[in-house]
């Protein structure tokens, strides 16, 4: 028996929802998925399960702090604008860091990554959410990223 698998593209159409907020959704652990390539995939099942979830208006599990590590509450943020002419440029770096991020969600929690580029001023705005290993780890490489180019000022 062949198991359908959705595309974000056509996820995109079946829940009327932009593919930013698709991948975002997957990240959050709200649609599962499952990396085939470099594409990420969706069972029709786990569609169905999703499209499920968002009918009933089940009430959240109740988590007690004291018997969470203070690890598994703690979310680090960080914002990173870099003055960038050209979109494409934005974009690449954009791309680099989201494979750096699906390459070790595992170790990292459920980190979040949002990429915004604002033409009229020329900037590109990274924003993270994640442990503070990830965020670590994402600063460091923009500092490498500094250091092998030199073309941004401290």
């Amino acid at each position: 028996m062949k198991k359908k698998l959705y595309s974000i593209s056509d996820l995109t159409s079946i829940l009327n929802l932009h593919p930013k907020t698709i991948l975002r959704f997957i990240h959050e652990g709200k649609i599962k998925a499952r990396k085939i390539g470099r594409s990420w995939m969706v069972t029709e099942n786990d569609l169905e399960l999703y499209c499920h979830g968002e009918l009933t208006n089940k009430p959240l599990p109740q988590s007690s702090l004291s018997s969470d590590s203070i690890e598994d509450r703690i979310t680090v943020s960080a914002v990173v604008e870099i003055v960038e002419q050209d979109s494409e440029d934005a974009s690449r770096i954009s791309n680099s860091l989201m494979a750096m991020l699906n390459s070790e969600i595992s170790l990292n929690g459920k980190p979040r990554f949002n990429f915004f580029y604002y033409p009229e001023i020329q900037k590109a705005k990274y924003v993270f959410y994640g442990t503070p290993r990830f965020i670590g780890r994402i600063l460091e490489s923009f500092d490498v990223l500094c250091s092998s180019k030199g073309d941004f000022d401290e």
